[in-house]
């Protein structure tokens, strides 16, 4: 294939591993946990260069990725403290690991091809440049194959641990009544976040792992309606932004890493705007419906059984004399209120919708979608 396919079959195979991380994580509201490990990792990646003096070394990986899983040791230690909250745990965690890693990265490899702006930024086009070969013969990218198999790794193990990692997130009480450790299976899935991280940090860079971790998963929690459903929306969202910021930094003769952190933003803020259900223009739709609502009924207890006067009628709910003739106009043509004369009386429909109003208020109906469950 040419550099150009390379470049975005890397793109999409980063956007792939790290949706399947996100979804997770943006269930348990942990998103923050992707920023603290796409820094927390750098000493591991420092150190095992310095140890090792070889960057493409499998050890490497190995070391960035325990250094991911001793941050999320470190986080969960001084939560269960109790001394400080959980956010700032993981801001003095992950703080303080990557401060470590810059100062033994500059005190250590000065001399060293080890530059900050791929640590952050990254570089595909760069990755797709890295061959592999095998018996001679050029295969592609070692980048890509990496990812592939972090992804192989990660849906493997959604596929075997499926439904305990259900349990785990909606249920943990479940889960332990089964004889499973939702502790241990939650770290064992950070350390795959981990890994992932470290898989795509010189690919990457940390600023576009956080945001095909969280931006692609957190839109889909606005869509989905299951955690099944979730996870292919969010691989969708996350190759969809892969292809859309590859094809923008075509055009714009540039990396392709910060487009596609900005098309992968974009999503989110088109979804946050219009998700049918959760959406902030449905929830602006909701809560006119809802003033509407709650409108007629006071207008229909105003009436009362009885029937009144329209101008007794806005006295006694102040509304002014406009404001109280539009609002009968609407119940009438909705069949809620009928005009006898100069009185205003409510039909059977009315005091039928009036009891179902009352019955649902009653039940405790919630007015938002739940949360995704398991399909």
């Amino acid at each position: 294939m040419s550099l150009e396919l390379w470049t975005l079959a890397i793109a999409t195979a980063t956007a792939l591993a790290c949706a399947l991380c996100g979804v997770l994580l943006v269930v348990r509201r942990e998103a923050l946990v992707a920023e603290g490990l796409s820094h927390a990792v750098l000493p591991g990646i420092v150190v095992g260069f310095v140890l090792l003096q070889e960057r493409n070394a499998p050890l490497l990986i190995g070391a960035a990725a325990l250094a991911g899983l001793l941050m999320v040791l470190a986080v969960q230690l001084l939560r269960r403290t109790g001394i400080v909250d959980p956010d700032a745990s993981l801001g003095i965690v992950f703080s303080a690991l990557f401060s470590v890693g810059i100062l033994v990265a500059s005190q250590r490899l000065r001399n060293t091809h080890f530059h900050a702006h791929c640590i952050i930024d990254g570089d595909l086009a760069l990755a797709a440049l890295d061959d592999v070969s095998v018996g001679g013969t050029v295969i592609g990218p070692r980048a890509f194959y990496i990812l592939l198999a972090v992804l192989a790794v990660l849906g493997t193990f959604l596929a075997l641990m499926w439904k305990e990692l259900q349990m785990m997130l909606f249920d943990p009480g479940l889960a332990r009544s089964f004889g499973l450790r939702p502790g241990l299976l939650h770290a064992a899935w950070l350390g795959l976040v981990s890994l992932t991280a470290v898989a795509a940090f010189d690919t990457a860079g940390s600023i576009l792992v956080v945001a095909l971790m969280i931006a692609p998963a957190a839109a889909a929690y606005l869509l989905a309606r299951s955690l099944f459903q979730m996870v292919w929306i969010a691989c969708g969202i996350g190759a969809a932004s892969a292809a859309a910021g590859f094809g923008l930094g075509m055009g714009l003769d540039m990396t392709p890493s910060a487009p596609m952190a900005s098309s992968a933003g974009l999503a989110f803020l088109v979804v946050f705007l219009l998700a049918p259900r959760e959406g902030v223009v449905a929830r602006l739709r909701v809560r006119r419906a809802q003033r509407a609502e709650l409108r007629r009924q006071l207008l229909l207890h105003g009436v009362g059984s009885a029937g009144c006067a329209e101008s007794e009628l806005a006295g006694a709910l102040r509304w002014s004399a406009a404001q109280c003739r539009q609002e009968i106009d609407r119940a009438v043509a909705s069949g809620h209120v009928e005009c006898v004369g100069e009185r205003v009386c409510v039909t059977l429909a009315g005091q039928a919708h009036g009891r179902a109003y009352l019955a649902r208020m009653l039940g405790g109906s919630a007015g938002r979608a739940p949360d995704p469950v398991a399909s």
